[in-house]
């Protein structure tokens, strides 16, 4: 039987052909001190953007600047308003004309 190279028998965990990995506890610092919110520093969201741009000005990684660059421009299109123009009708000679006739 042949299977291409697709290992699909088992237990998959969705990533099919992939191989399993057996995760590294010991190595994970997963301490009450780690995990309390004593230590937790969430930064506010002006304050993480600014961030943001920090890091996409000193990066040299190009990938890493694009995915910035992406996310800066997402946040610039959704904090500025949009220009709404009012609405005008636009001059059509034809009815200017059936309404003089009527």
């Amino acid at each position: 039987m042949s299977n291409h190279g697709l290992r699909t028998t088992g237990r998959p965990n969705g990533n099919f052909g992939a191989a399993r990995i057996q995760a590294k506890r010991d190595s994970l610092d997963l301490s009450k001190k780690t995990l309390s919110r004593d230590n937790l520093c969430i930064p506010q969201r002006d304050q993480a953007y600014q961030r943001l741009w920090e890091a996409y000005s000193v990066t040299t990684d190009p990938k890493l600047k694009a995915f910035l660059a992406e996310t800066l421009a997402k946040r610039q299109a959704s904090i500025q308003t949009p220009k709404v123009k009012p609405m005008e009708k636009p001059s059509s000679p034809y009815w200017d004309n059936i309404k003089q006739v009527r």
